[in-house]
């Protein structure tokens, strides 16, 4: 009797740890981040009026592991296009021709992107549709800086004048409205000198900001004016930064695959043997796990199956007279933690600190993904992955590098 009982005890215990298990299964499946990438190929109009259509092509594409089930572009909870996912990469095309209902309205269109497993992404399309074109003129002064210093500020006047009444001004970085900024009251309503004035923040440096004035008229009517300003560092610092580096796949048409951590240069495939001495890292898309991989030129599957002499002749990394051997640790670091590095030593510690066992390769790469690494001539660096063009050998990707000098 006394067995059975015990029996019945690790019965229920048994059971009781298998439901915990399952249950956190699928916490990790219901926390397993689903991100996508949308590239726009015709930009969308800022407003248009009654008589104008609105062209949507859009490239999806998943940035992490999950893959994508359908994208649907809908407006006010209607549906307008819905593509299944055939390939790695989903493209929508529509055509929207506002009416002259819609005049005097901001329409948010809503790009729907569910992955297989059931979660969804969703990001919002703005179009206004104003009665006419606008005749709005913003003019930057020739002075207006297009490069400061992390310690300087951006200082001037914008000449605005419309032809009828303004309703507002306002700024924009990044998507993002500077409201400090946004100006609605004027002594002479169809113009004015308006005041524009930005410090960088911290993570500003190295960086190209992205902004826009924004002006509205009283009728509605909208116009837009970007402008950038490159935030440079104003402390020596003993280490280079290469920002919006692009590196292509082994089929790109475009920039090459080949990377010189000491100069920030990018080689093509042609020629790789003669700069092979320079070459710190290759780059090229996998087939098997749809994913970029930043390698080490000795990685010896790099050259046996990618940069094969059938495929690439002298230039075949199997010919290179030097094959410079790169050791890469992949590790979790934030964008804003990438962006506060500020020193030499803080590029080293990260890779000597990191428990991650040194290779030749980074393995798969996602968007926001980070490799430290430490070259031939011992270098520190540290790579963040910013996008992909698109998940295909023949497309690149877009990364930013802090190497030692």
């Amino acid at each position: 009797m006394v067995m059975k009982k015990n029996l019945s005890k690790i019965l229920v215990l048994f059971l009781a740890i298998a439901m915990v298990a399952c249950k956190k299964d699928k916490t990790d499946q219901q926390a397993k981040p689903f991100s996508v990438k949308v590239t726009q190929k015709v930009a969308l109009p800022t407003a248009v009026t009654s008589a104008d259509e609105i062209k949507f092509d859009l490239s999806v594409s998943a940035t992490g592991e999950a893959k994508i089930k359908d994208v649907e572009l809908s407006l006010d909870g209607t549906s307008l296009k819905t593509e299944i996912a055939s390939t790695e990469q989903v493209e929508l095309q529509h055509i929207y021709k506002p009416s002259t209902i819609e005049v005097g309205r901001s329409l948010i269109f809503k790009l729907k992107v569910t992955s297989d497993a059931g979660n969804v992404v969703e990001r919002d399309f703005v179009v206004y549709v104003q009665s006419a074109p606008a005749n709005i003129s913003i003019v930057l002064p020739t002075s207006a800086p297009t490069e400061i210093k992390d310690n300087e500020e951006a200082d001037f006047n914008i000449a605005v004048k419309s032809e009828n009444d303004i309703r507002y001004i306002k700024t924009f970085l990044a998507q993002a409205e500077i409201t400090a900024l946004s100006k609605s009251t004027f002594i002479n309503p169809k113009e004015d000198s308006y005041h524009f004035t930005y410090k960088p923040l911290v993570t500003d440096i190295d960086k190209t900001l992205a902004f826009y004035i924004e002006v509205m008229d009283v009728l509605g009517n909208l116009v837009r004016q970007p402008f950038t300003i490159t935030v440079k560092r104003s402390a020596v610092v003993d280490f280079n930064v290469y920002a919006n580096v692009v590196l292509g796949a082994q089929r790109s048409t475009g920039p090459g695959p080949f990377f010189n951590a000491a100069t920030g240069e990018v080689y093509l495939t042609a020629g790789a043997a003669a700069k092979s001495a320079g070459i710190d890292l290759a780059t090229f898309y996998s087939g098997s796990t749809n994913s970029y991989n930043i390698v080490s030129p000795t990685l010896a599957s790099v050259a046996d199956v990618i940069y094969t002499p059938a495929a690439y002749g002298a230039d075949a990394i199997a010919n290179w007279p030097t094959r410079n051997r790169t050791l890469i640790k992949k590790i979790t670091l934030s964008q804003n933690d990438f962006d506060l590095i500020g020193s030499s030593a803080d590029i080293q510690n990260l890779y000597t600190s990191s428990s991650v066992v040194a290779g030749e390769t980074s393995a798969g790469m996602a968007n926001g993904n980070v490799i430290v690494f430490l070259t031939a001539s011992n270098k520190y660096g540290v790579l963040l992955l910013k996008a992909r063009s698109a998940n295909a050998n023949t497309g690149n990707v877009t990364v930013d590098v802090k190497v030692q000098k």
